[in-house]
């Protein structure tokens, strides 16, 4: 029986069915016997020469496999050392491959979400047999046909003079495909025919027109200074009706004497600063005139006035025996309304509501909103916001984050200089809201407590983090300030007591009441 086994693995061995003579040669009878101690060092060798076959041609599970036979038949022979080599070589070979693999798929989505199909396609033009890359080409036929689609589509509306339906199609794929050469090349063409309506439209006077057709074409989110000229001209036009409406001609007659050569074109400039003009000059006259002489002295008090407290039914009553103290009318402050917010154990801050707010020293000659004590030299600026921007402008040339300007957009971060030792850091701490912060900072208001002043839009965030306008860590969640209708009302998933007493929410914030929620609290106070 030994002899036939013998027969038929030296048989599997010469034909090269390796697997059935190691399956015959396990046998203990077999490796014991003298021929087959010989027969089974041939077949251990042969398997080892097989297995560097597999390892040079990349598979190494087969590899594997043919090392620990021939290891098991014949332990640690020279050729089975050499076979293990191989495999660990071949093995890093293969990782290396996967790794390098695996970044260049990792490269081509980044340029592909980035839009930039061409190279994320030449990149994975690089990647072989792997289903990553084939499912992210996929992808990226996807996306270009979609690319594809749209402006053709664009194309043909635009041709045909519908630039709006054009607008549509492309909406939001400049950012998408900031590289491709088609779509840039479309959406430059349409925005240069719609700038030229926009151009006329301001140029007649038709400034709503100019701003809606400006709106539209701002869906294409295609770069272009003369539309950055345009939309700035806008915003100043707004400023300066704004100034108006509060008396400030003058500053208003400056910008548009600011745009007119910008604008040569614009027939309705020249009889706007006329106008403008015998407004500022009137003025003048008016606060050179008598009526002046009443700034210099303090308005009268009647004694038997008191200033109204909001929801005062919640406020403990007097005793007759000790007459409510007498608060003197408020003295009107330049820009609206405005109060002063203390904080307990964090600062006091004072709180504007109005869209346009001045800033300068106190002894600026015209009244300011925020009067600092500054030098005589410090400028005057003056903040605008307009839905959820901010304007700087500024009658002579101030540092914005160390760059002298007259007008600029802010930023949050901007580090505003008005004087050698005075700045002032914009901050808009909540993307969510347009109510900005400002910090002072080698100036002071006349009331040294205060060192930040907000600028509320609708509400003020007092609560835990960077975010909130006003900082309370101890807060689990903030708590928001909103001014409606001519009241201060709050909103807190807190408890509000107001003076010791618990009330409903939204709460309405008497002026000078004593206000807690939670671990926080608070007073409202006139300015």
């Amino acid at each position: 029986m030994l002899i036939v086994q013998l027969k038929q693995c030296e048989h599997a061995l010469a034909d090269g069915r390796l697997d059935r003579a190691y399956d015959l040669a396990n046998d203990p009878a077999l490796r014991a016997d003298r021929r087959g101690q010989g027969l089974v060092g041939r077949l251990a060798r042969a398997l080892a020469f097989r297995g560097q076959e597999h390892a040079d041609s990349g598979r190494i599970p087969e590899a594997s496999a043919d090392c620990e036979k021939a290891a098991a038949l014949a332990g640690n022979l020279p050729e089975v050392a050499t076979l293990r080599t191989a495999i660990t070589d071949a093995t890093a070979q293969r990782i290396d491959a996967d790794r390098l693999r695996g970044q260049a798929i990792a490269a081509a989505r980044r340029h592909i979400d980035a839009g930039q199909l061409t190279i994320g396609q030449n990149v994975l033009a690089t990647v072989e047999d792997d289903g990553r890359a084939d499912a992210l080409k996929q992808d990226l036929a996807a996306r270009r046909a979609s690319l594809q689609s749209a402006i053709a589509k664009a194309s043909q509306a635009f041709a045909s003079g519908d630039w709006e339906s054009a607008v549509d199609h492309l909406s939001g794929l400049r950012k998408q495909f900031p590289s491709d050469g088609e779509l840039r090349e479309l959406s430059a063409k349409i925005t240069q025919k719609v700038t030229t309506q926009i151009t006329a439209a301001l140029e007649s006077g038709r400034l709503d027109l100019a701003a809606a057709l400006l709106s539209r074409l701002d869906r294409l989110a295609h770069p272009s200074v003369d539309l950055d000229q345009i939309r700035r001209t806008l915003n100043e036009c707004r400023a300066a009706f704004e100034l108006l409406r509060d008396a400030e001609a003058q500053r208003a007659l400056e910008i548009l004497r600011r745009l007119e050569p910008l604008w040569p074109k614009a027939k309705w400039l020249e009889p706007a600063i006329n106008q403008f003009k015998e407004i500022s000059d009137s003025l003048q006259e008016i606060r050179s005139g008598p009526l002046a002489l009443t700034a210099l002295t303090p308005a009268p008090v009647d004694p038997h006035e008191t200033l109204p407290m909001p929801n005062a039914e919640a406020r403990p009553a007097q005793s007759p025996k000790q007459p409510a103290p007498r608060i003197p009318a408020q003295e009107k402050r330049p820009g609206g309304s405005r109060f002063v917010l203390h904080v307990d154990g964090v600062a006091s801050f004072q709180v504007l509501t109005q869209p346009i707010v001045t800033i300068g020293p106190i002894s600026s000659s015209s009244a300011v909103d925020v009067p600092l004590m500054a030098g005589a030299g410090a400028a005057t600026i003056t903040i605008s916001r307009t839905e959820d921007d901010y304007f700087l402008q500024s009658r002579q040339p101030v540092l914005v984050n160390d760059r002298p300007t007259t007008s600029k957009v802010l930023a949050s971060g901007d580090k505003i200089a008005i004087g050698p030792r005075c700045r002032i850091t914009f901050r808009r701490p909540s993307a969510a809201s347009a109510t900005a912060v400002l910090d002072l900072s080698g100036a002071r208001l006349a009331r040294g407590d205060i060192r930040q002043v907000l600028l509320i839009d609708r509400e003020i965030l007092i609560g835990p983090g960077s975010a909130a306008h006003v900082r309370h860590d101890e807060l689990a969640q903030a708590a928001v300030l909103q001014p409606m209708n001519g009241k201060l009302l709050l909103r807190s998933a807190e408890a509000i007591q107001i003076d010791g007493k618990p009330v409903e929410k939204p709460a309405e914030i008497p002026v000078g009441a004593h206000v807690r929620v939670g671990p926080m609290s608070f007073v409202v106070a006139r300015d």
